[in-house]
């Protein structure tokens, strides 16, 4: 039998199959998409880091924190544990910076951190306190009072989260990726005062401005001296010493994270106020030192913040006791700020 199409009718069912052929080929196009991304996983790889605290000096922490950073941003995880010795973490493969400090930033009274979702931003600083009634900053003091801060280290490295080798395929050891060397952040300055009159003192409190306000991790350098802290020294932080009656020192020490980054040991950079109540328990001579070029850094420590000493002579000494006291020699370590007194001229 011969059949006979139109040429209409050809074109028409031409058109209907090209149509049902596309519709299908987008189905598969679509499916094979979706499936891809359902299908393919990320993949990490698990990568250990270890943590040797030997060089601080002082017992392991209780806890650490350990922080992975992509080296070139977007990654982000942290570790904390009880277990000090390592911290492991899955990584997408590529090169990290693996940071620590011990315990985690909530267990601190006075330290705070910032910036932890990246490492050249990761910082320690300190949070402001409420000053003292009897301590008023003057203008060129700058920055903030800020308690001292509990003792902090902490160490940044490079590590890589690697495939293992054709080898080594299916493997599920983990990499060990390199060891963390925790360093001292904190430090400790030593203050020393030479005067006369100290068989004249019934106690004595102080402040000393320009310290650094904090310390970032990764850099492993003091904040810069755009923003600094004052440190409190209230009365029961100092000892006396009297070689004499009329002579003798002052001592007492402050924990911080050391000067600022770009100090440059100008007399202005760091200002001590001192004040000594004289044995009446009423009067008391009051110091405004400049002692940023007094600031000396204690040889000796090989690894982490460096300890420092300032050590100067007041001057004019405190008066010594009026001979109708009867030689008297007291030191009160409290000194209610609400006692009433007379300022020495």
């Amino acid at each position: 039998m011969l059949i006979r199409y139109s040429e209409h009718t050809l074109q028409t069912g031409l058109r209907g199959l090209l149509s049902r052929t596309l519709f299908v080929a987008f189905l598969v196009v679509c499916a094979s998409s979706c499936g891809d991304t359902v299908a393919t996983p990320e993949v990490t790889l698990p990568v250990r880091v270890d943590v040797d605290w030997s060089g601080c000096g002082v017992p392991e922490p209780s806890g650490m924190t350990v922080l992975f950073h992509h080296q070139h941003g977007g990654t982000f995880s942290s570790v904390i544990d009880n277990n000090v010795d390592h911290a492991s973490s899955y990584l997408a493969p590529g090169r990290y910076w693996a940071t620590v400090f011990n315990l985690t930033e909530r267990e601190f009274d006075n330290i705070r951190f910032r910036g932890l979702d990246a490492a050249d931003t990761t910082e320690a600083y300190l949070r402001g306190a409420t000053p003292s009634k009897w301590y008023t900053p003057g203008p060129d003091d700058g920055g903030y009072v800020a308690r001292q801060p509990e003792w902090l280290a902490a160490d940044t490295i490079r590590i890589a989260a690697e495939m293992p080798p054709a080898s080594a395929a299916g493997s599920a050891g983990l990499q060990v990726a390199g060891t963390l060397h925790p360093k001292n952040i904190t430090c400790h300055l030593h203050l020393l005062i030479h005067t006369g009159g100290t068989g004249n003192m019934r106690s004595a409190r102080g402040a000393l401005s320009g310290l650094a306000a904090g310390h970032r991790l990764a850099a492993d350098v003091p904040n810069d001296n755009s923003v600094t802290v004052t440190h409190l020294i209230e009365a029961d932080a100092w000892k006396r010493t009297a070689s004499s009656p009329d002579a003798g020192t002052l001592e007492a020490e402050i924990t911080c994270f050391g000067l600022p980054a770009g100090h440059g040991g100008s007399p202005d950079e760091n200002i001590l106020v001192f004040q000594a109540l004289h044995a009446d328990g009423k009067t008391v001579s009051n110091y405004r030192i400049p002692v940023g070029h007094l600031i000396r850094r204690i040889p000796g420590k090989t690894s982490g913040a460096p300890d420092l000493s300032l050590e100067l002579r007041l001057d004019p000494p405190l008066p010594p006791a009026p001979a109708d006291s009867g030689g008297i020699d007291v030191w009160f370590d409290d000194w209610d700020e609400t006692l009433d007194f007379n300022v020495a001229v």
